[in-house]
């Protein structure tokens, strides 16, 4: 198990655009972290930093109390889009997640994870064969063969319908109990972020900035229906409507003894 520390990360592009300011954050020991805001608030930018796909303007990454520089072995991600490779089969697909491993270990580790995601005797198939679902399934083990320290997770499920999202979020949740990795996922889905996450934090934009951070306090399995469910999911759309009040915020005028006046 990786923990992961996000100190003072800001990032600027070439055209002179902000993406984040003084982003700080952390997630523990095997932590389900959901990072939430408006779009602009720089939620993917983050998790690419994350992933050592880009680099920060400043600030660190560390990764088990260890700076990044660059990518890191023990890192995962599974974006949007399954990105499966369309000239491998369904076990191919697994087993390249897992090509540091020794060929036996890797095949071994893709039968049993063919299993485990519902998959069982799909593995010579090609992905073209598969649902939408289907193949995210294929690429959230894919990520998940080598065991790695960090899963990072981009919107994930945003494009499946909310039955095919609803078995995914389990299937992760129970890959999750087994394996432990430390998760951080971005959504625009706050439901999900309570229901997978143990704690939730909310970001402004413009640049992005670390708003709220907020901690369902939940107990596992969580009932999307229960009025404490509910209450949780309150509490993070509530800070995230804050979030966009302070972007909105006019800026403070000066009184006559030089302090600070809100319009």
């Amino acid at each position: 198990m990786t923990h992961l520390a996000v100190q003072h990360v800001s990032k600027f592009y070439a055209n002179g655009t902000q993406a984040l300011a003084d982003v700080s954050l952390h997630a523990g020991e095997g932590e389900i972290l959901a990072v939430v805001g408006s779009s602009g608030c720089g939620k993917t930018t983050l998790l690419r930093l994350i992933a050592g796909l880009d680099q920060s303007s400043a600030g660190a990454i560390a990764v088990g109390g260890q700076v990044m520089h660059g990518t890191h072995p023990t890192i995962s991600a599974v974006f949007q889009e399954p990105r499966l490779l369309a000239w491998l089969t369904v076990a191919g697909n697994i087993g390249f997640g897992g090509r540091r491993l020794k060929p036996a270990e890797r095949d071994a580790r893709t039968e049993a994870l063919l299993g485990r995601i519902g998959l069982a005797g799909y593995g010579k198939r090609l992905p073209k064969d598969l649902s939408g679902g289907q193949q995210q399934r294929v690429s959230i083990a894919r990520a998940l063969i080598g065991h790695p320290g960090i899963l990072l997770l981009d919107e994930p499920f945003s494009a499946l319908d909310p039955f095919t999202r609803a078995s995914l979020h389990d299937l992760l949740l129970g890959l999750w109990q087994e394996l432990k990795p430390t998760v951080v996922i971005v959504t625009h889905d706050v439901e999900e972020a309570v229901f997978l996450a143990d704690r939730v934090v909310v970001m402004r934009p413009r640049p992005g900035r670390v708003s709220e951070t907020i901690t369902p306090r939940l107990s596992r399995p969580r009932d999307k229906l229960s009025p404490l469910f509910d209450a949780a999911k309150r509490r993070v759309m509530q800070a995230i409507d804050r979030s966009l009040s302070e972007e909105h915020r006019p800026p403070p005028r000066q009184a006559a003894d030089g302090s600070s006046l809100w319009w």
